[in-house]
């Protein structure tokens, strides 16, 4: 059976910690951010932690692995290709991201990679800043990758590294993937520092972009959202979908350009991974040929539900899709089959 979307990416475990806002100043931890941070940092960052925070919860985590199982969840048929610590198999919930047939992990004998989401115990948007441990993650694509495995897939999630090598191995097989295969890639912070002329090759494959408005201004060193998207596509991308946190999401086609204002949540108790799963919803949106407003919409919807509870327990199953279909927004479109 071809699978609607196969994700490539980093495999972490998230640990959630509130924490007061004074000791994020004195540890010169601006919310929004994301650091990359060795052992060392962390062995001596802990203790403080753990003096000063409150653990909230600890998830599996990692972009395109919580896009990944947010597609799961809403009833698509999914793969993932990373690389995991073997001590950390259980831990990181596999089975969120598909069948075990439909999985391809490479193991190895170190740590999984972790992320510390660190959430200002003040702040009521419950902003927070990230500190990434890649460990294993650095080894992905070490191994010859299998090409007909990506190739049996509707699309390819592909999100950043720390390490080259992986990035190398991504760009490979972008220019081996054709056919039927579309490409989605969101480049976060990391990948977006080292701008376009390094990841041209990838962005050339490129269907369906997901950046936020600082990521795409340090991605092309352009000024201003529209220049920065123009820039983009000319390289041939067909779609570019802005991040913007509470303010909503814009999606820009060659056509238009669709501003989406946030759905408030009932609650909010973790924002990590909201943008993951609205690029999730808008996948979805794709997959079941809905049109730019209706995938901007779904992102929303998907990415409200997401921030209700920490890490993806609350991410949103196929009836948020079944409530849009049966009140005729997605008329013609086709139902969505639960991946047994």
């Amino acid at each position: 059976m071809k699978l609607d979307v196969i994700g490539f990416g980093s495999l972490n475990l998230d640990e959630i910690w509130e924490v007061p806002r004074e000791f994020l100043r004195v540890h010169d931890l601006p919310l929004g951010e994301e650091y990359v941070r060795d052992v060392n940092w962390f062995a001596r960052f802990y203790p403080e932690l753990r003096k000063h925070g409150i653990m909230m919860d600890t998830t599996p985590g990692g972009s395109a692995a919580n896009t990944i199982a947010a597609l799961r969840k809403l009833g698509f048929s999914t793969g993932f290709y990373g690389c995991a610590g073997e001590s950390d198999l259980t831990a990181l919930k596999l089975e969120d991201l598909g069948r075990p047939k439909d999985l391809r992990i490479h193991t190895v004998p170190v740590a999984a990679g972790r992320c510390l989401a660190l959430i200002d115990a003040e702040d009521s948007l419950k902003d927070r800043v990230l500190l990434i441990l890649p460990n294993a993650n650095d080894m992905a694509g070490s191994e010859d990758l299998d090409t007909a495995y990506f190739l049996n897939a509707s699309w390819l999630h592909l999100t950043s590294f720390v390490a080259r090598d992986p990035l190398d191995a991504q760009m490979n097989l972008a220019a081996s993937v054709h056919g039927n295969t579309q490409i989605s890639f969101d480049p976060g912070a990391i990948y977006s520092c080292l701008g376009m002329s390094t990841l041209e090759p990838l962005l050339r494959r490129t269907d369906v972009l997901f950046s936020s408005v600082e990521e795409l201004e340090q991605l092309t060193s352009v000024n201003g959202v529209e220049n920065a998207v123009d820039t983009l596509m000319k390289l041939g991308i067909e779609i570019i979908v802005v991040k913007m946190g509470e303010k909503g999401l814009k999606a820009f086609s060659r056509d238009r350009a669709v501003s989406q204002p946030p759905i408030p949540a009932r609650t909010i108790k973790d924002r990590t991974g909201a943008g993951d799963v609205a690029a999730a919803g808008f996948l979805a949106g794709m997959l079941l040929s809905l049109n730019i407003e209706e995938c901007a919409e779904l992102a929303a919807i998907t990415a409200s539900r997401s921030i209700e509870g920490f890490g993806r327990n609350a991410y949103p199953d196929r009836s948020v899709l079944e409530t849009m279909l049966s009140r005729g927004q997605a008329a013609g479109s086709k139902h969505v089959q639960q991946d047994a």
